[in-house]
């Protein structure tokens, strides 16, 4: 043990025995520490150079409120931005939404007939009225001017009002090329229901994951007293009841799609009114929310989109028992068949439910709703809409164009419009995560 004498040890600190006491050798200490002069300042500049820190507990509740203030700026200037590019995603896509729903809605049967409609020689129909007419005419000797229509080179006539499409075939593209060159829908119709997807889209967004953590709280997933079944239901409960709720949004944006575009054949004018109207002619939102016309697509669309969508991964999981980390070259090729599993399975049920929202169903009728491509007679219910799209629409454009009739051919080419445009995207993002997973591996 190191002894220290008894003069440093009466007069140094306990914890630094070699320190030196302040008033001791002052002039050496100065010299050995440059800065120990700062000691012989005056007091007054000492304190002049302070820098004033007494606040009290008002000055301190403003600036915890200022930074609440910018916190709350900050996330709004964030939330406007993401707000914001997602309506330019909303409007980039809306083209092809478009042209899916209109694919969808129309009656192929309806729109061929309508389409090509063989020119008569002047001999009205027997069900026509003016048949009799033509007949009495004969009988009397009387000649009649018959208005003949104006043909094409293969002698058939246009029988489809002026603001409806043609029969639209199964491309994207070809059904975008007809909206933007007719003349009453023009390149604006392509963007038709654009504002009503992006504010169904944003509320989603908003509302899906609150209410799903409010949930997985009151439950405990949180904490740990949940498991992974109760998360899982939690997840498909929020998706449901937030579908259901905005679910009216759903109907404005397919009418909107759907209506004519011409001024003078238009109904809605909006979202607010489309609301509006179709709450006083088809029953009220009561109508809309609880009708099981409405609501049982609504309730079988959003479950099986919150199975496929959210829990993907983990049914993948359990199923295969892939894991992600272990083999993601395995797990890709798992969410690539599940992918085109959930587009061969939601596809007929979203074709169905976008049928019946685009069916009026009036309790008054105050404006004729006209559309750009026809439409079926009005379904019944979800398994009739179902049924009667197999039964009447088996065959393609071409097929239906060539026979002249559809009687007798099933088939489910009308329950799956745009199916391989999914597909083929499907195999894009398939293709672009291993170019992804590559470059990774690379570094």
């Amino acid at each position: 043990m190191t002894e220290f004498s008894e003069s440093s040890g009466a007069s140094a600190n306990v914890f630094r025995p070699y320190a030196e006491p302040v008033g001791r050798n002052s002039g050496a200490l100065a010299d050995l520490n440059p800065l120990d002069g700062l000691r012989r300042l005056n007091t007054s500049d000492v304190e002049s150079l302070r820098v004033p820190v007494s606040l009290d507990m008002r000055s301190l509740a403003d600036i915890e409120l200022s930074m609440d203030e910018l916190d709350t700026t900050q996330a709004a200037l964030e939330l406007a931005k993401f707000a914001g590019f997602r309506f330019l995603t909303t409007l980039v896509a809306n083209p092809f939404n478009v042209a899916q729903t209109l694919l969808q809605v129309q009656h192929l049967p309806l729109a061929v007939r309508e389409e090509r409609t063989p020119a008569s020689d002047g001999t009205p129909d027997p069900d026509d009225p003016a048949y009799y007419e033509y007949l009495r005419a004969r009988h009397t000797g009387r000649t009649t001017r018959v208005v003949r229509a104006t043909t094409d080179h293969s002698g058939y006539v246009d029988g489809r009002p002026g603001y409806e499409l043609g029969a639209l075939d199964s491309g994207k593209l070809s059904v975008v090329r007809k909206l933007i060159g007719h003349p009453t829908e023009g390149a604006l119709s392509v963007f038709k229901g654009a504002f009503t997807q992006w504010t169904y889209d944003m509320l989603h967004l908003l509302l899906q994951p609150t209410l799903e953590g409010a949930l997985n709280e009151a439950l405990g997933v949180y904490d740990g007293s949940g498991d992974a079944v109760t998360g899982a239901l939690t997840l498909v409960a929020s998706v449901v009841a937030v579908g259901w709720a905005l679910s009216p949004l759903e109907l404005v944006r397919t009418r909107l799609v759907v209506q004519a575009a011409s001024p003078i054949h238009r109904k809605y004018r909006g979202v607010i009114h489309t609301l509006r109207t179709v709450a006083r002619e088809e029953g009220g939102l009561r109508s809309l929310y609880f009708s099981p016309f409405h609501l049982i697509p609504t309730l079988v669309k959003h479950t099986l989109d919150a199975v496929f969508r959210g829990l993907g991964a983990n049914a993948i999981n359990v199923i295969t028992n892939v894991d992600a980390y272990e083999h993601p070259n395995m797990f890709a090729c798992c969410e690539l068949l599940w992918r085109t599993l959930s587009a061969v399975v939601m596809l007929p049920i979203d074709t169905v439910r976008t049928r019946l929202q685009a069916q009026p169903r009036y309790t008054q009728k105050e404006v004729e709703f006209r559309t750009c491509v026809p439409l079926a007679r009005p379904y019944t219910g979800m398994a009739n809409c179902l049924w009667r799209v197999v039964a009447e629409e088996g065959r393609g454009v071409k097929q239906m164009r060539a026979g002249a009739s559809n009687v007798g051919h099933y088939g489910l080419r009308g329950l799956y419009p745009g199916l391989s445009v999914q597909v083929m995207a499907n195999f894009l993002v398939f293709g672009l995560g291993f170019i992804g997973a590559d470059d990774d591996s690379a570094f």
